[in-house]
C-alpha cells in the first residue's frame, strides 16, 4: 500500500489550522500529516497538538523560531525519503488550497514524478484582485522565461514522488523565499523529472493576513532572470 505524507508550515495559523487538518484527514485518510510549526506567537502549536489527541497521524515539528518557509519544505522533503514515504503533498494551510484537491495531485503520480496544481488550465483563482493580477503576471513571465510545459509556476500546492524528492535535496538552492518555489521546478526539469498538473481551485485565505513580504516579488523576478540566463548558457 502506498505511504502518503501531507504536509504543511505555519505561522500565526491558529483560526485556521484545525479546520485544515480535519480536511484533509477527510480528504485522505491513509495519510500521515506533517506540520512544521516556527513557534507561531499566536499558539498555533498548541492547537496543532489538542487535534493531535483526536488526530494521532499529524506529527508536528517545532523550531525555535521564524525560519523560512523554503527550509520548513526541504525539511519535509527530506523527512518524506528517510521515512521512506511514496509520496509528498506540500500545501498551504490558510485556506486557500483545499483539501478535498489532495486526490486529485496525488492521482496524477501515477503518469508523473511530480504534479502542481493549475489555477489556469481548467483551475481558478479566487482570490482578491491584487492576488490574481501578481499570479497571473508571474506565471505569465515564468513560462517565458522557463518554459517546461506546465502552466503554473508560484503555487505550493504540488506532489512529488521519491524521484522528484531526490532531485530537489541534491540540489545547492540559490534561491529563498516565494522564489524558492519556482528553483524547484527548473532543479527537476534539468533533472528530467517527468511534470504534470492539475486544475485546482484557489481561495482566499479563511483568516488572518498574508504573509509574503514586499521584497518577494523583486527577489523572484531577479531568481526567475537568473535562472533563465543560467538555461540559456548551458544550451
Amino acid at each position: 500500500m502506498s505511504r502518503e505524507l501531507i504536509f504543511t508550515a505555519t505561522y500565526n495559523e491558529a483560526n485556521n489550522i484545525g479546520p485544515w487538518i480535519e480536511g484533509v484527514a477527510a480528504a485522505r485518510t491513509g495519510a500521515d500529516i506533517l506540520i512544521v510549526d516556527d513557534s507561531s506567537p499566536d499558539g498555533t502549536g498548541e492547537v496543532i497538538a489538542d487535534y493531535m489527541n483526536a488526530f494521532p497521524r499529524v506529527t508536528l515539528h517545532t523550531r525555535p523560531g521564524k525560519s523560512g518557509l523554503s527550509s520548513a519544505h526541504v525539511y519535509a522533503m527530506n523527512y518524506a525519503l528517510d521515512n521512506g514515504y511514496d509520496a509528498l503533498v506540500t500545501m498551504d494551510a490558510d485556506g486557500s488550497h483545499q483539501p478535498a484537491q489532495i486526490p486529485a495531485v496525488i492521482d496524477a503520480l501515477s503518469s508523473a514524478d511530480f504534479c502542481i496544481g493549475t489555477r489556469t488550465r481548467g483551475g481558478s483563482h479566487q482570490a482578491a484582485l491584487p492576488r490574481r493580477i501578481l499570479s497571473h503576471g508571474a506565471n505569465i513571465t515564468a513560462r517565458v522565461l522557463l518554459p517546461m510545459g506546465i502552466s503554473e509556476y508560484t503555487t505550493s500546492f504540488r506532489a512529488f514522488d521519491p524521484i522528484a524528492l531526490r532531485a530537489i535535496v541534491a540540489h545547492d538552492f540559490s534561491a529563498s523565499g516565494y522564489a524558492f518555489f519556482i528553483e524547484c521546478l527548473e532543479v527537476m526539469h534539468r533533472a528530467g523529472v517527468t511534470m504534470t498538473e492539475v486544475p485546482i481551485d484557489f481561495l482566499d485565505r479563511f483568516s488572518g493576513t498574508s504573509k509574503i513580504p514586499k521584497n518577494q516579488i523583486y527577489l523572484s523576478m531577479l531568481a526567475l532572470t537568473r535562472l533563465s540566463a543560467n538555461r540559456l548558457r548551458r544550451h
